[in-house]
């Protein structure tokens, strides 16, 4: 038996032959096309991110989807489009660090020998160790460089913006030496330095929580006074240090028209016996009396012994007396509770299960009380009765903790 080919007019050969290149064509363009290319990816994905997202990075303006977020980097990762894998994702495609990152080091693959880059890509000699961050820690790339990929950075720029490092180390406790080495960081050249100026580098720092003396320190707020940065920081090789004293500050804030609540809010809430959270307070009866009536010298400082002086100007001789046995009182208890706590914390836990919850519930109950009569630091003068009560509270938690311990012992 042969074949014969059919006897068909031109016109059927001609649309025979142009519908089998189409189909050719669309079964190597599409998966392709479906894989590879932004803009389909982008039908389904633009809810996740506001628009921005999705513009084409400024570093990698020739890069697609699949050479960061397919497996091995194929040409066609996956022509399973539909329907999803069970963990959401499509198959050979994910966001994943574990494929992200290697698929970065497939470009950049001397990342691991580099501490310090050239001085063109790294001038101030930043030591970051990309194996430790990557290896040790598990990091994926984009957690420091999340400018380089679908952000579309104005100017571009590879190097991670500071604020990415902040996001791990506390910026209150990481000197500047932990990754510019000493001399490597062009200070300002002028005594008189503005906040526009100490920005460059420190971008943001007007919103960052930070305490001064023990006190949370407003940023802004001294910026719209015009204060410039050097009324305060150091410029020279102590650069940043604070060379105000305390008492150099309260010069400016205890002044008649200050408001005391504006950095003391912790005292306001214990005098209104809100310390912790309280719905309905438990204010002393000296609540409605302005600060200013007991620290009159406050100017000059803080001393017990002043504000001693002026209780006696309205109440009988005794009551300098009985501020000191309110203190004693106080610290006496504190002091109690906190070698209980460490008696406690050496005890047999229970093992798990609710007593052992109930143990920690109590103990952190018992913690958040302290800290709301020591955060106050007046030793209960700013509310004795208040005071009293919580501590109160706090040694009824201790000796309902005893039950369950007890009970593990046996």
């Amino acid at each position: 038996m042969t074949f014969k080919i059919p006897h068909l007019p031109f016109w059927a050969w001609t649309l025979g032959g142009v519908l089998i290149v189409l189909a050719v064509n669309m079964a190597i363009t599409l998966p392709t096309y479906t894989t590879t290319k932004k803009e389909f990816c982008i039908t389904c994905h633009h809810q996740q991110r506001e628009s921005s997202f999705w513009e084409q990075s400024s570093l990698h303006p020739k890069i697609n989807c699949s050479e960061c977020h397919a497996t091995g980097h194929a040409l066609m990762p996956s022509i399973n489009i539909f329907p999803l894998q069970s963990g959401g994702e499509h198959a050979g495609f994910s966001a994943k660090l574990d494929q992200i990152n290697p698929n970065c080091i497939r470009c950049h693959s001397g990342v691991f020998a580099i501490e310090r880059t050239s001085p063109n890509l790294n001038p101030y000699k930043i030591s970051i160790p990309h194996r430790f961050h990557i290896e040790q820690l598990k990091n994926s790339c984009t957690s420091c460089h999340y400018n380089i990929y679908h952000d579309p950075h104005d100017p571009p720029t590879f190097r991670p913006p500071k604020e990415a490092c902040f996001e791990c180390h506390r910026r209150e406790k990481t000197s500047c030496s932990t990754c510019h080495p000493k001399g490597t960081i062009p200070l300002p050249k002028t005594t008189e330095v503005s906040h526009s100026e100490c920005s460059k580098c420190h971008k943001g720092f007007e919103r960052a929580k930070i305490r001064i003396y023990d006190l949370p320190f407003p940023h802004q707020k001294h910026i719209a006074r015009i204060l410039n940065c050097n009324v305060c920081h150091a410029t020279g090789e102590e650069h940043g240090k604070i060379h105000k004293t305390r008492m150099e500050c309260l010069g400016c804030h205890h002044q008649p028209k200050s408001r005391c609540a504006d950095c003391h809010e912790t005292q306001m809430k214990f005098i209104r016996g809100e310390a912790v959270g309280e719905k309905e307070g438990q204010p002393d009866v000296m609540a409605g009396v302005k600060c200013t009536e007991c620290h009159s010298t406050i100017s000059r400082g803080h001393a017990v012994e002043e504000v001693k002086k002026t209780c006696v100007q309205c109440h009988d001789a005794t009551y300098g007396k009985m501020t000191d046995e309110w203190q004693q009182e106080i610290s006496a208890r504190i002091k109690r509770l906190k070698l209980s706590l460490e008696a406690i914390q050496r005890e047999r836990m229970p093992a798990s299960g609710p007593e052992r919850m109930k143990v920690e519930a109590l103990v952190t109950e018992v913690n958040k009380l302290l800290r709301g009569v020591e955060e106050d630091k007046s030793k209960g003068v700013h509310n004795f009765t208040y005071a009293q009560r919580l501590i109160g509270r706090a040694e009824e938690n201790l000796l309902a903790i005893r039950g369950p311990i007890a009970k593990s012992s046996d």
